[in-house]
């Protein structure tokens, strides 16, 4: 199962979901243990104006999500909503088992200065102001979890000589939305009570239309610490937001990381390195994925 939840205004399209893949034991026998080989990417970025997550079989949803990013590679026009529609359809009448192809889509899609987040079903498919897929149980803890967002009043601007220029800071009802589902979300999978909603560490996955440059892009986030017991700790939550997009998640003390990649079949790649900068340039010759983000000195 999942939870992604995705907004749509005029200030602001996002989508925020969790990484946890829960297992249909009927079918496979395996169980959805809460361990980083069950986490995979169910917000795939397939160009700077279009993001597809799903929910439901892994399998089915990539297999389609890949079949529509080679449509839009052929023709960048196509109603995108509308052909994964299509695409769903026509898996499900190749496949007699429905517990095989049960799944269901978020598409947000910058169109100029427009944001559209369409929900798309087996049945129907509708563009919503706000809509989420995934687990109804869930998804209600999430808005219980849910806290009022205390937002700065001030910002800082560097000018072109170096210096600072504070300046009045107003947030749109649509940034502060997204704000307090991001944090929402990080407390639901905090919790590890879900067998159907996780993430490791709480690295949600969050994509929204970036500042300046208004594309679609993986958000990054980074956490470190240092005690007497467990010494330099924290991991950085890097992402790849051109050529091959993802993101990567190093491990200081664990000198590993994961990395999720947009049409990956794998759900991710785990990779050790030493360093932080080791980790990165395996990504980048390995993978192609041109990972940046938070950095510590090591």
């Amino acid at each position: 199962m999942t939870l992604v939840y995705g907004g749509a205004d005029e200030d602001i399209g996002f989508l925020v979901g969790d990484t946890l893949i829960s297992f249909d034991t009927v079918r496979d026998g395996s169980a959805g243990n809460f361990d980083a080989n069950n986490h995979t990417l169910k917000i795939q970025i397939l160009n700077a104006s279009t993001a597809v997550a799903f929910a439901g079989v892994v399998e089915a949803a990539l297999a389609i999500i890949n079949k529509l990013s080679i449509e839009i590679k052929a023709n960048p026009n196509i109603d995108v909503p509308d052909k994964l529609y299509q695409l769903h359809k026509n898996h499900i009448t190749k496949i007699a088992d429905p517990r095989l192809t049960d799944c269901e889509f978020l598409v947000l899609q910058i169109m100029g200065s427009a944001r559209k987040l369409a929900k798309v079903t087996a049945h129907e498919w509708t563009y919503y102001e706000r809509a989420y897929i995934g687990d109804a149980n869930e998804y209600t803890k999430l808005m219980q979890l849910r806290r009022p967002y205390q937002a700065p009043t001030t910002r800082l601007v560097q000018q072109s000589d170096g210096s600072f220029r504070e300046e009045p800071l107003v947030m749109s009802k649509g940034k502060i939305d997204f704000a307090e589902v991001s944090d929402a979300m990080e407390r639901l999978t905090h919790q590890l009570k879900s067998e159907t909603v996780g993430a490791v560490c709480g690295c949600v996955t969050r994509v929204v239309d970036a500042w300046p440059s208004g594309d679609l892009e993986y958000l990054q986030s980074i956490e470190s610490g240092i005690s007497a017991e467990e010494g330099v700790t924290g991991y950085t939550y890097l992402s790849s937001n051109s050529e091959v997009r993802g993101v990567g998640i190093y491990y200081r003390s664990g000198k590993m990381g994961f990395l999720f990649i947009v049409g990956d079949t794998e759900p991710n790649q785990k990779e050790y390195a030493d360093t932080l900068a080791q980790f990165i340039d395996i990504a980048q010759k390995k993978y192609r994925l041109n990972l940046v983000g938070g950095t510590w000195n090591e």
